[in-house]
């Protein structure tokens, strides 16, 4: 019956590793969306002035090379500020849009591809939660 403690465990089992996996669900798609875009504005610009770069800092610091820069769009408009990568010199060509800048296009579709493959892990990890659901449920079902 569903008064017995051993059904009451399994949907709460469901939930605690359900919820925290649709979240990470619903983060890798706002972090895939924000790549897309990036990928559908960005485009190709030319680096004008590069103001100073900044170097790895320590293992695990989370510090990534970066340098401050200016770029003008082929369209004749310009831009400046921080872009991820290493070291550029005036007369780069670099992958930019309006808000962002990387040292090329290539990074953006390689962490496309990473933050994709996490997803499917993701999915897939939900999917097998459930089917296990499942198979434990009517198990215990047969055994009454």
């Amino acid at each position: 019956m569903s008064g017995e403690p051993g059904n009451s465990r399994v949907p709460l089992r469901v939930l605690l590793g359900g919820i925290p996996l649709v979240f990470l669900l619903w983060v890798t798609g706002g972090a895939l969306g924000d790549r897309v875009r990036e990928l559908n504005t960005g485009e190709d610009v030319t680096v004008t002035a590069v103001s100073g770069c900044v170097e790895e800092g320590p293992p695990m610091s989370g510090r990534f090379p970066y340098c401050e820069a200016g770029w003008r769009f082929d369209d004749g408009r310009t831009g400046q500020g921080k872009v991820d990568g290493e070291r550029i010199e005036e007369g780069d060509r670099i992958f930019a849009g309006d808000g962002f800048a990387y040292r090329s296009k290539t990074s953006r579709v390689l962490s496309l591809a990473m933050v994709a493959v996490a997803g499917l892990v993701l999915l897939g990890m939900l999917i097998g939660l459930g089917v296990l659901y499942r198979k434990t449920r009517t198990r215990r079902r047969r055994g009454k």
